[in-house]
């Protein structure tokens, strides 16, 4: 590591040396173009240009972004030409209201044919690895795994906005209590198990990986001392007799000032061009509009993939993470993926800083 920052600054001595040498030339060069240049009145690109390139010269090279290199794309599982595009989603009913239009044909794909394969989210992450899908949803902890597979659409996520996923028990939990807490959680890769990592100092927690369906249950039976809720059960838990501990979409917008919480992304194969990475964005785009704008309709499909929970909680459940942000997650919800990953690294759960890749920001 040292031996590299030496060589970086020699690198640097070397470069800042060979601007200095060309700067006479350089100055003679730019009198001469303004001496020949035509008078306007309008401000001038190339005046905006020498401001920024100054301002980038004075923050030195040690201040500069880091160049961030695209990580190669592995071998992946061919794609069958002319076949329809395959695209996975979660278990959960915010997802099948998403894709809802899609599955009606209520939206035109210009021929484009989908093929909707619905598991539970953990097991997508796992699969997420073999790049089998063209598109699949993924929990926002496994993203890391398979960032050189696939990139995020900017559509097709569920946010919660001072609200997410529960940490419940069967009664309140004390301070004495914390070390060695034990949890029942769906996978490790879920922003829940992630937030709750940040939320307790390391090592004061042991995770009982579970598929989400089955954490009250474990917790109700004395099988773990806690559980994180990541389903409809959010909403219904104290029917059980469960108490909430901490609700992590409203710590995570106090500790943010107001950021929302990315709960699951949309990754699309990277090997797909990006002209038809556009088209089948758009397509998601909108059937996602299309459901926010037909509520009643869309509500009714995802009713039917929801545990055997009421219409009024499903509402709830689908109003708590498909949002504005599921359009388009915009600068407001790259910062809060982002700040994720730099938190979960600077905390070593980590081994290497994450800076996902979006499709269209490729340049």
């Amino acid at each position: 590591m040292a031996a590299k920052k030496k060589a970086s600054k020699k690198k640097a001595a070397k470069k800042k040396a060979a601007k200095q040498k060309a700067a006479p030339k350089k100055a003679a060069k730019k009198k001469a173009a303004a001496k020949a240049a035509p008078a306007t009145d309008a401000p001038s690109d190339k005046v905006a240009e020498a401001v920024m390139a100054a301002l980038a010269e004075a923050m030195g090279e040690e201040d500069a972004e880091p160049v961030r290199e695209r990580k190669p794309i592995p071998k992946m599982p061919a794609r069958k030409k002319g076949g329809p595009i395959r695209l996975a989603l979660g278990a959960e009913p915010d997802a099948a209201f998403m894709v809802y239009a899609l599955a009606a044909g209520k939206v035109e794909t210009e021929g484009r044919e989908y093929e909707l394969i619905r598991k539970d989210q953990h097991v997508l992450d796992d699969e997420a690895l073999k790049g089998d899908y063209d598109v699949t949803m993924l929990s926002l902890g496994a993203y890391p795994r398979v960032d050189d597979r696939y990139m995020l659409l900017p559509c097709g996520g569920s946010f919660g906005d001072h609200r997410g996923p529960i940490l419940v028990a069967r009664s309140p939990i004390r301070s004495h209590e914390v070390d060695g807490l034990q949890v029942a959680a769906p996978g490790s890769f879920s922003t829940a198990a992630i937030a709750l990592q940040l939320w307790l100092p390391a090592g004061k927690f042991d995770i009982v990986p579970v598929p989400a369906k089955h954490v009250s249950l474990l917790v109700r039976a004395e099988r773990a001392r806690s559980g994180l809720l990541v389903t409809e059960e959010q909403l219904t838990y104290r029917n059980h007799n469960l108490v909430a501990v901490v609700d992590f979409g409203q710590w995570w917008g106090e500790e943010t000032e107001g950021l929302p919480l990315p709960l699951t992304v949309s990754g699309i194969r990277r090997d797909i061009d990006e002209e038809e990475r556009a088209k089948i964005a758009l397509d998601l785009k909108r059937s996602i509009a299309y459901a926010l704008g037909h509520r009643e309709e869309a509500l009714e499909h995802a009713v039917e993939f929801a545990r055997k929970a009421p219409p009024e909680v499903v509402d709830k459940f689908v109003d708590r993470y498909v949002n504005d942000l599921s359009l388009d997650c915009g600068e407001r919800g790259r910062q809060a993926i982002q700040l994720i990953f730099d938190r979960a690294f600077d905390k070593g759960m980590l081994e290497e800083d994450v800076w996902p890749e979006y499709h269209g920001r490729e340049d």
